[in-house]
């Protein structure tokens, strides 16, 4: 059957070559190559024409076939185009792109490519629509665009022709009032101990409910304890294999399963004291390694029993203090958790990150309780008034929020707006926290300054530094108000002691 289809080229081909045998047996017989040498020349000519003809054709039938397939393709792009567009008209939000129907990949290689380039593009597609959807983006950047108009808004001039403008009523504006007016109080610190505390930077500090003891950790991987008295060191210990990013210690009890660690291994780590030869020894008793991302935020509910932690791996968990096990796990979707706090007379939780929004937990439980939105740049600290009326949040522009808690915050979930903004630091403000009566407001910056506020007034009363030229990661403040630390980027430890008060 094979013959048959042969052109007849081939056959002049096939028949040179028989030819060739034959002038060959006749050489051999009569020692005369002529014939021979002819016949080796017809087959070699016809054997490249046949050649050139059958690339020809073979070229010839891939050009057409991927004709076909483009064809093919483009119909299929219009038709994911039409749908796409039904698709928009009939949805108000993002939704994943319609699917490519299953194509049966070609054999032909390079058509087969073209498939592949197509599943990957959609595949891409999807996976960023995905993400929109998930995170949520379409409505972040509306509420960017309300902000921006607000800001450019209130910054033009009033027409009095034109259309009517309604004022706010004097009664919303007497109410909106977050703070008492009331004088800024006269305060003073002296330095009582600086302290060559790490090899690498001070990432958090807390000093004990019983202004005895201050307990520092550091990228150095180290977890110290010191005392407040004289300054000493007491005990010191490799903590983790990668930086401790921060530290919380039980305000009741800090001896037994009181202090918790978090670091950039994603480990949280429950530690005692022990007391040995009249000396205090960290003793590890939980590790617990359910988080996936490092841990940014950690704080113990003393009278709960629980320790809170929040991670770059978009969770915030409560363990049980005292044998490690997971209670509550919840996931933020606005992003990386990158400060924690926590309110336990009002059994609330304070996450923040990347995104600028505070989001409230209930403590004990994974219920979400509301967001304070209005801020649009990265939080790295939050801190909480101690009646819990007042969350501020410490900015990456060097800004700080106050939110003010309505009585009826929990009643329904709600999006509560800032009320106040300080400025005053030049980059990240690092660390924040408020006196324990509430009309003072601590906070570090990575421009090296602590700054005292009198939120009151919005007024700033002061600055305390390290020394010159030394950004501030950390700050602790006694439970009495009168105790400050402070830790820097070189690894020292600044303490100061309050003089004066009102």
């Amino acid at each position: 059957m094979i013959f048959v289809i042969l052109l007849w080229l081939e056959w002049l081909e096939y028949l040179s070559i028989f030819l060739t045998v034959i002038g060959l047996i006749i050489s051999i017989s009569s020692q005369s190559n002529n014939l021979l040498f002819i016949a080796i020349v017809i087959t070699f000519i016809l054997n490249i024409i046949n050649r050139f003809r059958l690339e020809n054709r073979s070229k010839n039938r891939i050009a057409g076939a991927l004709n076909i397939q483009l064809k093919r393709f483009s119909e299929s792009i219009e038709e994911i185009n039409i749908k796409i567009e039904q698709y928009i008209e009939k949805q108000n939000t993002l939704t994943s792109p319609p699917k490519i129907s299953n194509i049966q990949k070609s054999e032909n290689k390079i058509i087969a490519s073209l498939q592949e380039d197509v599943e990957s593009l959609n595949k891409s597609l999807t996976s960023i629509i995905d993400y929109i959807q998930e995170y949520k983006l379409e409505p972040r950047i509306k509420n960017l665009e309300q902000l921006y108009q607000s800001s450019q808004s209130s910054r033009k001039p009033i027409n009095s022709s034109g259309n009517n403008i309604k004022l706010p009523d004097q009664n919303i504006l007497i109410q909106s009032q977050t703070y008492d007016i009331e004088p800024p109080p006269k305060i003073g610190w002296k330095c009582i101990h600086i302290i060559n505390a790490h090899s690498q930077s001070v990432t958090d500090l807390v000093i004990t409910h019983d202004s005895k003891y201050l307990l520092s950790t550091s990228w150095d991987q180290y977890l110290k304890i010191w005392s407040l008295v004289n300054g000493n060191e007491i005990d010191s210990i490799k903590a983790s294999d990668q930086g401790i990013l921060t530290v919380a210690v039980n305000k009741i009890d800090y001896f037994d399963c009181g202090i918790a660690t978090g670091s950039l291994d994603q480990d949280v780590k429950i530690w005692s004291l022990k007391l040995e030869k009249n000396s205090l020894k960290f003793i590890l008793k939980h590790n617990l390694t359910q988080h996936t991302g490092s841990i940014h935020g950690l704080e113990i509910a003393s009278s709960h029993k629980i320790v809170i932690s929040g991670s770059y791996d978009q969770t915030v968990k409560q363990w049980d203090l005292r044998n490690g096990d997971l209670l509550y796990s919840d996931f933020d979707e606005t992003g990386a958790i990158n400060a924690v706090a926590i309110h336990e007379e009002g059994e609330f939780i304070a996450t923040g990150g990347g995104d600028g929004e505070i989001t409230l937990w209930k403590l004990g439980d994974n219920k979400k309780l509301g967001v304070l939105v209005g801020n649009v740049t990265s939080l790295e600290s939050i801190a909480i008034s101690t009646s819990g009326e007042y969350i501020a949040g410490g900015c990456a522009d060097g800004s700080i929020k106050i939110w003010h808690l309505p009585t009826t915050t929990f009643n329904l979930f709600l999006e509560i707006e800032h009320t106040l903004e300080l400025h005053g630091h030049h980059g990240p403000v690092m660390d924040l926290i408020f006196n324990p009566d509430g009309k003072l407001l601590y906070s570090g910056g990575a421009d090296g300054l602590v700054k005292i506020w009198h939120p009151s007034t919005g007024k700033e009363l002061g600055h305390l530094k390290i020394i010159d030229d030394n950004r501030i990661f950390s700050l602790s403040l006694s439970k009495n108000g009168e105790i400050l630390a402070a830790g820097g980027v070189d690894g020292t430890i600044k303490i100061w002691q309050q003089t004066t008060s009102n």
